[in-house]
């Protein structure tokens, strides 16, 4: 009996010595990534938003409101916040950074960061099992939300690289009204979601807008930038992106 009660005392102790390093490393890697100088400028410049990247973050993809980026064989989406955007600056509501309640995250770290231009901004990142033992990352701002799978190990750098791109990025808000607001009402902008082709679900669990993606396995990732559907390379293409995809809401909707 006693031989049982020293075991999963160890066992007790080990699972919080684990908590606790994830929930440090978590910590450790957003505050490093927010205390940063921050002395470039975007290299990516789209209708409503500009952002930079450093030269080991590819991107697999790109529209008027999101990217895919991949980092060490790690994909993470950017979504910009558009409905939180139109909501604050329209209809007068309060500007919030929390994550989606109702989940069992295994760690969380939540802070303030100074962006390129100077204005501070509160983010929160969150860290929750996800399936096949990997960890979902999610780091929400006032103007995007970014979120990826990765192990326990790579989960906290991971958070702290979203951290750093979102203190780059600058987001044209006039525009965004312009091409997503009636201003009689924004609703369809969360019952469409085809507005955001990578958009997080209103409803259900979080780890449900995460596909099992297999894990890349040989050949080299192109990290230079964007390849289209007609074989296009971002490379080939002046720096300011045109993007087409934007629509308008007509009076109707």
């Amino acid at each position: 009996m006693r031989k049982i009660t020293l075991l999963l005392f160890c066992l007790c102790l080990c699972g919080c010595s684990a908590q606790g390093s994830l929930d440090g490393r978590l910590q450790a890697a957003c505050t490093q990534a927010s205390a940063l100088t921050i002395n470039v400028h975007a290299d990516n410049v789209k209708d409503l938003y500009s952002y930079y990247v450093e030269p080991g973050v590819g991107r697999r993809n790109s529209t008027a409101s999101s990217n895919v980026f991949v980092l060490d064989n790690q994909e993470f989406i950017m979504n910009l916040n558009i409905a939180e955007i139109v909501n604050v600056k329209l209809y007068d509501q309060t500007q919030s950074v929390t994550l989606p309640q109702g989940e069992r995250w295994l760690s969380v770290s939540e802070g303030e960061f100074a962006d390129v231009q100077g204005r501070t901004q509160k983010y929160a990142a969150g860290l929750m099992a996800a399936a096949n033992g990997q960890v979902m990352v999610m780091v929400k701002t006032p103007y995007f939300t970014f979120t990826g799978l990765s192990n326990e190990t790579g989960a906290p750098a991971l958070a702290g690289e979203m951290i750093k791109i979102a203190r780059t990025a600058t987001v044209d808000e006039d525009a965004v009204l312009k091409a997503y607001s009636s201003r009689t009402k924004i609703s369809y902008v969360k019952e469409n979601l085809n507005l955001f082709e990578d958009e997080i679900p209103e409803n259900g669990r979080l780890e449900e807008m995460m596909p099992n993606k297999p894990v890349h396995t040989g050949g080299d990732i192109d990290q230079s930038g964007e390849t289209f559907d007609d074989g296009t390379s971002a490379d080939d293409l002046p720096l300011n992106e045109n993007d087409d995809d934007i629509q308008t809401p007509s009076e109707s909707e």
